[in-house]
């Protein structure tokens, strides 16, 4: 009975976007359930199983299943499972099932919940009518009436979530959503985990990446926009300094974890290798220089960006998912987020229906130069560093595309021989060192 559910959810968690172990030699190997979320004995009933997945090549991991068990013929059956009190009933994803969903709220909402770290339970609307954002992301989000998101963290690690951390230090800035309140679990193994957030869902925007792509198109002129949209990073980047500091880190250290990525990379998309020597001379950049590192986004791009007429708001700070948490923890160079936008900029060109013609090429560069200017505030950036920052993004997406969206991988796999053969190219980057 056991391998039962096993294989019936490995066949949910195989296929779903948000789990990160495509490509690779992963099984679902234990299923362990957290205590009821919802009233004992009450149908329907919603509680967290945590899924660990081992591999040959790496550590297991850990993913979060909500699952709700329900009576109902009707629902998206994933097993069923005998009830010594209820008789036979249904095993279901129970963010995709709405009567879960209202029991699960009206349980989360009630008074003194132990899984529940309110900051205002008021703003949440048990009643609220529920449904899953379709939309591509490596975690759930679940949109409760047309005002507020329940997003639920898929991939798992101890500790407290960085959107979490983030939207917490930030809240009341008008840059990002509102924090509302954390679901909080405990780990196979020990160690307490954020399991979700309410948050504010922010009116009158649209999707960031939908709006450049519809701008690129028809090419419309984003100059003025993407200038704001790099104030608006740029007030983010200062607002993280504050709340968590800054440090110093010596530009070998980071070269060397570059040139570690760039290998793992390699390991697993062989096409990568022409670049090495590439890649290397980039990393001369940051030899003998001391980087200001800080707490950023992570992973910045248009689809982590909300447009309205009254600016942008910058939501998802959980940072790459392919890294782990205590990677994505680091403190880095705010060229990392900068980099990541200049990549989207390149990925909004690549999904022009002509992304090598004239108009498509002139509107990404035309972005990509009025969002630096915004985020530099008149200065200059180094364009070495930005550079590597750019190679290092890219080669990561390499990586990501391959398991992910391989009809996408030829985007960034283009940026990495454009911007390697820009950099075999430069004096600065050819300098023999001394």
């Amino acid at each position: 009975m056991r391998d039962e559910p096993l294989a019936a959810w490995w066949g949910v968690i195989s296929g779903a976007r948000w789990f990160g172990g495509k490509g690779l030699s992963a099984t679902l190997t234990d299923l362990v359930p957290l205590p009821w979320l919802t009233p004992p004995g009450a149908l329907p009933a919603v509680r967290p199983e945590i899924a660990t997945i081992g591999y040959a090549e790496r550590p297991p991991e850990h993913y979060l299943l909500l699952v709700g068990h329900t009576a109902d013929p009707q629902a998206a059956v994933v097993h069923s499972v005998d009830d010594p009190v209820h008789g036979t009933l249904q095993v279901v994803e129970a963010p995709a099932d709405a009567a879960c969903m209202r029991a699960l709220l009206a349980a989360l909402t009630a008074s003194g919940h132990p899984a529940m770290e309110w900051l205002d339970a008021s703003a949440i609307d048990p009643d609220a009518p529920t449904r899953v954002w379709a939309g591509e992301q490596s975690n759930t989000t679940i949109c409760l009436a047309d005002d507020r998101l329940f997003k639920v963290f898929r991939k798992l690690e101890p500790g407290r979530n960085l959107d979490v951390e983030v939207l917490g230090a930030l809240n009341g800035s008008g840059i990002t959503p509102a924090l509302y309140g954390v679901l909080v679990g405990d780990l196979p193994g020990g160690g307490r985990a954020d399991l979700g957030m309410f948050v504010e869902r922010v009116q009158g925007v649209r999707d960031g990446w939908e709006w450049a792509c519809e701008a690129c198109a028809e090419d419309r002129d984003i100059a003025p926009e993407a200038a704001q949209l790099g104030r608006a990073l740029r007030r983010v980047h200062e607002r993280l300094a504050d709340a968590f500091g800054t440090w110093t880190a010596p530009g070998a250290d980071v070269a060397a974890v570059m040139a570690r990525r760039l290998d793992d990379a390699v390991a697993q998309v062989g096409e990568l290798a022409g670049v090495r020597s590439s890649v290397a001379l980039a990393l001369r950049a940051l030899a003998g220089t001391d980087l200001v590192t800080q707490r950023v986004h992570g992973d910045f791009h248009l689809g982590q960006t909300l447009r309205s007429a009254d600016g942008w708001t910058i939501i998802d700070f959980e940072g790459e998912p392919l890294k782990s948490l205590a990677e994505r923890r680091q403190p880095d160079s705010v060229w990392r987020d900068v980099a990541g936008m200049l990549r989207s900029f390149d990925y909004v060109r690549g999904a022009h229906p002509d992304p090598t013609s004239d108009q498509a090429r002139a509107w990404c560069r035309s972005a990509r130069e009025a969002f630096l200017d915004g985020y530099c505030e008149g200065t200059v950036p180094d364009a070495s560093m930005l550079d590597v920052y750019e190679l290092d993004k890219a080669i990561y997406e390499v990586v990501y595309e391959t398991r992910n969206r391989p009809n996408w991988v030829h985007i960034p796999l283009g940026a990495v021989h454009d911007v390697a053969g820009r950099t075999a190219l430069s004096p600065t980057h050819n300098q023999e060192e001394n």
